[in-house]
């Protein structure tokens, strides 16, 4: 997630109403690789850009979670809380003009309740960024998803800030925010946004040890006990945390150097070598400075990649332990390969 823009909004977001769409704005702009409208519409508005960077995580058609397009990452990727998703890897994610596509879990942190969505068809790039303000003390908002749609936006405020502890009670989160909405329940996987639109914390479940019971003066101890009950808790994890976890986010590694090359008018990258112990390496993939016993990649899970920009855009959008599919051309015959995929060593 690259944190580093800032949006600014010339008013508050109002609240207990749907992120407003201008009358003289145009229609949201579709998602790559989908039919752009007829017309062609005005600039976004810094309210619209906010709405898009809002998406709800849905299961069989139920909001499970809301979810932020990370502003500037150029793969589309979700920040979101990792508990409502469940046992399961793919969600669906549904952007501001209503488009649906599937997402898989790239990568999760159990302790802080945070996922990074990747979306496997068209991404969406418009996103919300960091805020570098103090979020104690000033006006903030948070969008509510009951239902498929767009959210509804609700004032905010920074109760004060604590140490938690994870959901299952077994690691420190600190500097929590106490977050409380006016009127509404937070929605897992929420921003908090201040004015400007910069997110200062993200809903996550945990929760909060009990004090344990103290015996009154000149009582016999009482024998050892075990630890008091953790009292779950909505909480927002707050920017430090956010950081830290995207920092610690590992890409998809497929193990290849390449070059943009052609056979037979078929284009793609050819494999100019592989590394050991990588994917490649144990997919079969072949190397070569004769580009007649070099693998030609043509294809990953069915798109075509002409460079190797496009094919490492193509691993970006998989999860590490995924399957990918990679066509491949090799002294004029076609054959498929299936590599698993892994962070770099």
């Amino acid at each position: 997630m690259r944190f580093h823009h800032t949006l600014s909004l010339g008013c508050l977001l109002p609240a207990l109403s749907l992120l407003p769409a201008p009358a003289h704005a145009g229609p949201l702009a579709p998602l790559p690789g989908t039919t752009p409208p007829a017309s062609a519409s005005a600039p976004p508005t810094t309210v619209e850009r906010l709405s898009r960077g809002v998406v709800t995580v849905e299961r069989d058609g139920r909001v499970v979670a809301v979810g932020s397009v990370l502003s500037g990452d150029g793969e589309g990727r979700i920040l979101t809380a990792l508990s409502p998703i469940g046992p399961g890897e793919v969600a669906d994610v549904r952007y501001a003009d209503g488009s649906v596509v599937h997402a898989r879990v790239a990568h999760r942190d159990r302790a802080w309740d945070l996922a990074l969505l990747v979306p496997l068809a068209g991404r969406w790039v418009d996103g919300l960024v960091a805020s570098g303000a103090s979020p104690v003390d000033v006006p903030l908002q948070a969008p509510v998803a009951l239902h498929p749609g767009r959210p509804v936006v609700v004032p905010a405020h920074v109760r004060g800030v604590m140490d938690a502890r994870s959901k299952e009670g077994n690691g420190v989160l600190a500097s929590v925010l106490d977050v409380e909405l006016q009127g509404s329940t937070p929605t897992l996987g929420a921003p908090v946004t201040d004015a400007t639109g910069g997110v200062v914390g993200v809903f996550v479940r945990a929760c909060q040890a009990t004090l344990p019971m103290v015996p009154p003066p000149g009582a016999a101890a009482a024998p050892p006990a075990p630890p008091p009950p953790c009292v779950p808790i909505v909480v927002a994890a707050p920017v430090s945390a956010i950081k830290d976890f995207l920092v610690r986010t590992p890409a998809p590694w497929l193990g290849i150097n390449g070059t943009p090359d052609s056979e037979s008018n078929t284009h793609g990258v050819r494999v100019m070598a592989v590394a050991p112990e990588s994917p490649a390496q144990k997919a079969g993939l072949k190397a070569s400075d004769d580009r007649a016993q070099a693998d030609l990649i043509v294809a990953v899970d069915g798109e075509p990649v002409d460079s190797p920009e496009r094919l490492a855009d193509r691993i970006g959008r998989h999860a590490i332990g995924e399957r990918v599919k990679l066509l491949l051309l090799s002294g004029g015959k076609f054959r498929e390969a299936t590599v698993v995929l892994r962070a770099a060593p």
